[in-house]
């Protein structure tokens, strides 16, 4: 009784501590606005791939590459996401084998 106790609160805080939730859950863009944001980032991105990238400084080829990190980062936090650790997932399998 003592261990199952012990498993179950395990499980329970590595399944809390490993959940995360993206900062855009309280985003005030609307639908719209976010469907047009991601219209106007994937323009950018197809413009930045048809560069040629043998003109430019190697400061303006940073710029280019942080701007493009900048957009990857914006991107994930409009759509919210829950990320589970696979650590977490097993043990909330084992937790079902012993339970069922």
């Amino acid at each position: 009784m003592k261990t199952r106790i012990h498993l179950f609160a395990l499980a329970f805080i590595l399944s809390c501590t490993s959940m995360t939730t993206a900062q855009a859950a309280t985003s005030t863009l609307t639908h719209e606005q976010t469907e047009a944001r991601i219209a106007q980032i994937k323009d950018r991105v197809d413009q930045i791939k048809a560069m040629d990238y043998t003109h430019l400084s190697k400061s303006d080829r940073t710029n280019v590459r942080h701007e493009l990190k900048d957009m990857k980062k914006e991107l994930s936090t409009m759509e919210p996401y829950i990320y589970i650790s696979a650590g977490a997932v097993i043990l909330i399998i084992i937790l079902l084998l012993i339970l069922l």
